[in-house]
């Protein structure tokens, strides 16, 4: 069984983390990793959500390019993206062609007003062609919205989001067990909607939610150097799942969406 972990990052956040006392570079994350026994991760760097995604982008795929094989194929790049109105980054579909061409298949959005977030909204009329090029790439787009442990995420917006784009892979991070009443029926109605294991660690949750709809839905996911990666390992490993099942969270599911993205894309390069 494979691990995929969707949710690292590398860089050192700027003040907020005293704990992170040096700067989290590809190499050590590939340490963690090893230390651990996680195959693989999706990263993305701090860079690009605390200052500017296109910086970070751009630094990440430098400080990845220095990585020595064959541990470079075990980090897969997250490009963290914005709508285009400020000129931050380039008009959608472009940004979703240099991305692929760059060897990016995941992206990320902080959208939340709140804490760290990028501040803007997902509706249409701001996020509707951002949204609308990931979905024509078939790119999965992880959600962030930056929660404290007992935060409640915007659902009006989640709902609006998965039923406006349908055809995009949507993993909700850091959703909070105790959030089920409200995330349980859009899981229900949305098939594209999935679930990041980190944060939700309800009793039972894990189980509750594979017996519901499907292992598929739930991604593993630890949130390191802000959490732990044994800690996220230790959950689904002690979840009582069929192998099979934790095969799908572990990596399987990951692995398929990210093998898939750059569907609907004429050309671009592989």
């Amino acid at each position: 069984m494979r691990y995929l972990d969707c949710n690292t990052f590398v860089g050192r956040p700027a003040g907020r983390m005293p704990y992170i006392t040096q700067a989290v570079t590809p190499a050590r994350l590939v340490a963690e990793l090893d230390r651990v026994g996680i195959h693989e991760a999706a990263v993305y760097h701090v860079l690009a959500r605390e200052h500017a995604p296109a910086a970070g982008n751009a630094l990440l795929g430098r400080e990845l390019a220095g990585l020595a094989e064959p541990e470079r194929r075990r980090l897969h790049p997250v490009g963290v993206v914005l709508p285009p109105h400020t000129g931050e980054l380039p008009e959608p579909e472009t940004l979703v062609r240099e991305l692929l061409a760059g060897g990016t298949r995941m992206a990320r959005i902080f959208p939340s007003a709140d804490m760290g977030g990028h501040r803007f909204s997902l509706a249409p009329w701001c996020s509707g062609e951002l949204l609308t090029a990931l979905e024509r790439a078939r790119m999965p787009l992880a959600v962030d919205f930056t929660l404290f442990r007992r935060g409640e995420p915007p659902w009006r917006e989640v709902y609006d989001l998965a039923e406006s784009h349908p055809d995009l892979p949507v993993i909700l991070m850091d959703i909070q067990g105790r959030n089920n009443r409200t995330l349980y029926p859009l899981l229900k109605r949305f098939p594209n909607l999935y679930v990041q294991t980190a944060g939700f660690n309800v009793h039972r949750g894990l189980e509750d939610l594979c017996e519901r709809f499907g292992a598929h839905r739930a991604v593993f996911g630890s949130g390191y150097p802000v959490q732990s990666l044994g800690g996220a390992r230790l959950q689904l490993d002690r979840a009582d799942l069929p192998e099979a099942d934790r095969a799908l969270i572990a990596g399987g599911t990951l692995a398929g969406l990210l093998a898939r993205a750059g569907e609907g894309i004429a050309t671009y390069a592989h």
